[in-house]
C-alpha cells in the first residue's frame, strides 16, 4: 500500500565542484497539499527536475506514487501531472487547441475533458483566445489545466503564482484547492510566497543549503511555538512597559519589539498571565494583550537564518 505521494531519501546531487544535494531526505503524504519551501539557492528546483527524471542524482532514491524513479520513470509518470518551468505553448493556437494537441500527443483526450479542466481553470472566456494573446496570469493557469488533464494522483508544480498580481495569486490558490478537493489529487508546490503557502498548504518541507531543515503538517509545526502576543498601553505608560518586559527574561519573555500600535514579545505558553500582572504591579495601564497567530513566515526565517549562521562559522 502506497503510504506517500512522494519519498526522498538520502539524496545527494553536485554540479562541477558545487554541491546542491546533501543528504535531502523528505516524504510528501497522500492525499495533501504539500509546500516545497527554501531560500533562493536551497536546491529547490533541482530536487523537482530531479524528482520527475529531467536530471540524475549523484546518490540517493526516489519514489513517485510508489514506483521508484528514474527506473520506472515511465509507469510513475503515468500518474503524475507537471509544471516545472513557465508554461510554453503554441502562440497561434487557441487554449482548448493546446490543450488538444499536447495532450493527444500522450494518450486520446475527449473534448468533454478538455472543456472540464478549462472551466476548472478559470479559462472558460477565454478557451477561443490564441495563446499569444494571454496574460502571465492566464498562461499560469492554462500550464495547471494542462497538468491536469489526464486526471493525475500527484500534482507537481514550481512557483505557480510566480509572477501573479494579488488578485491572480488568489485565484490561483482556489483554482488548487479545487482540483485537490473535486480530483482528489495530491499536490506538491514550490513557492517563495509563504503567507500562500500557508493558506493553501496543510503541510510543508523546508530545505536550506540542500538538506531539510523541517517538515510536518503546518498546525503541528506552529503549535510547537511559544505565544506570541502584542501589548497596547497608553503614551505615558509606554517606556515603562518596555524596561518591564525586557527585564522579564528569566520569566521566558523574549523577542520584545515595537509593534505597529504596541509592543510585541514571546512568551511560553500558558503564561501571558505573568506578564499581565508584571505590568499592573509596575503602575502600567494596559489597554489591550492580543494574541498574534504564529506564523510560517517567522518560523521559515529563523529555520533558514540559523543555516546561514553555521555556514557562516565554517
Amino acid at each position: 500500500m502506497i503510504k506517500s505521494a512522494i519519498c526522498v531519501s538520502d539524496l545527494y546531487k553536485s554540479f562541477g565542484r558545487k554541491k546542491v544535494l546533501e543528504g535531502l531526505s523528505f516524504s510528501a503524504p497522500l492525499n495533501s497539499i504539500v509546500g516545497f519551501l527554501g531560500p533562493n539557492g536551497a536546491g529547490k528546483t533541482t530536487t523537482m527536475r530531479i524528482l520527475l527524471g529531467l536530471i540524475p542524482s549523484f546518490k540517493g532514491s526516489v519514489s513517485l506514487m510508489g514506483e521508484q524513479m528514474p527506473k520506472c520513470r515511465d509507469k510513475a509518470l503515468e500518474n503524475i501531472g507537471a509544471v516545472v518551468e513557465n508554461p510554453n505553448f503554441i502562440e497561434t493556437m487557441t487554449a482548448a487547441q493546446n490543450l488538444k494537441w499536447f495532450g493527444s500527443l500522450y494518450k486520446a483526450i475527449s473534448q468533454e475533458r478538455i472543456q472540464e479542466v478549462i472551466e476548472m481553470t478559470g479559462l472558460r472566456d477565454a478557451a477561443d483566445r490564441r495563446f499569444g494573446t494571454f496574460s502571465s496570469g492566464m498562461k499560469q493557469r492554462l500550464g495547471v489545466a494542462f497538468g491536469i488533464l489526464h486526471k493525475p494522483k500527484l500534482l507537481i508544480l514550481d512557483e505557480p503564482t510566480s509572477g501573479l498580481d494579488p488578485a491572480g495569486r488568489v485565484q490561483m490558490r482556489e483554482i488548487l484547492m479545487q482540483i485537490h478537493d473535486v480530483e482528489k489529487t495530491s499536490i506538491f508546490l514550490s513557492s517563495h510566497l509563504l503567507d500562500e503557502v500557508e493558506r493553501m498548504c496543510d503541510y510543508v518541507v523546508i530545505i536550506d543549503n540542500g538538506r531539510t531543515v523541517a517538515e510536518g503538517y503546518v498546525a503541528n509545526l506552529l503549535d510547537n511555538r511559544m505565544e506570541h502576543f502584542e501589548v497596547r498601553v497608553n503614551d505615558e505608560s509606554f517606556a515603562k512597559a518596555r524596561e518591564v518586559l525586557e527585564k522579564m527574561g528569566g520569566d521566558g519573555v523574549s523577542g520584545v519589539a515595537l509593534a505597529a500600535r504596541g509592543l510585541q514579545f514571546y512568551v511560553p505558553a500558558g503564561q501571558s498571565g505573568v506578564v499581565g500582572r508584571r505590568l499592573f504591579e509596575n503602575n502600567v495601564e494596559l489597554r489591550a494583550m492580543i494574541p498574534l497567530e504564529a506564523s510560517l513566515e517567522e518560523m521559515f526565517i529563523k529555520l533558514t537564518a540559523a543555516g546561514e549562521q553555521e555556514n557562516g562559522k565554517s
